[in-house]
């Protein structure tokens, strides 16, 4: 478990379902730089977010291009809904674990955001 304050375990936790306004206010805010929990959770939520809104958009524009198609629309219905429950579930098992006070990865965004981090690279926990 990682060294946080509850107010950093708060915002750490409501950065990932609003991360189109947690990033702007930590760039902007001096004192929450300062925490590597709330910076590790807020540029996961950045990646995250970005990836789920960029994934949503591809997904939906082929829906309706393929929808005009006959029963090609119909067929990735089911598709575009497990998509859907999937990233609300990461989001939702992000923020908990940040509320909880741990750091949680989550594959290839975790590995994304390292480097961003100054973090190392490596597999393990991350250096406290």
């Amino acid at each position: 478990m990682d060294k946080s304050t509850p107010e950093d375990r708060l915002l750490a936790a409501l950065s990932y379902p609003f991360w189109y306004m947690a990033f702007p206010i930590f760039l902007v805010a001096p004192r929450f730089q300062q925490r590597p929990f709330l910076k590790y959770h807020v540029y996961q939520a950045l990646a995250l977010g970005l990836v789920i809104l960029w994934g949503g958009v591809t997904l939906w524009t082929t829906a309706a291009v393929l929808g005009k198609f006959g029963l090609f629309g119909l067929l990735l219905y089911p598709f575009l809904k497990l998509a859907e429950w999937a990233a609300f579930l990461a989001t939702g098992y992000a923020a908990v674990g940040a509320w909880l006070g741990k750091r949680t990865e989550l594959p290839y965004i975790t590995e994304f955001v390292r480097p961003l981090l100054h973090e190392c690279s490596s597999k393990g926990s991350p250096p406290e």
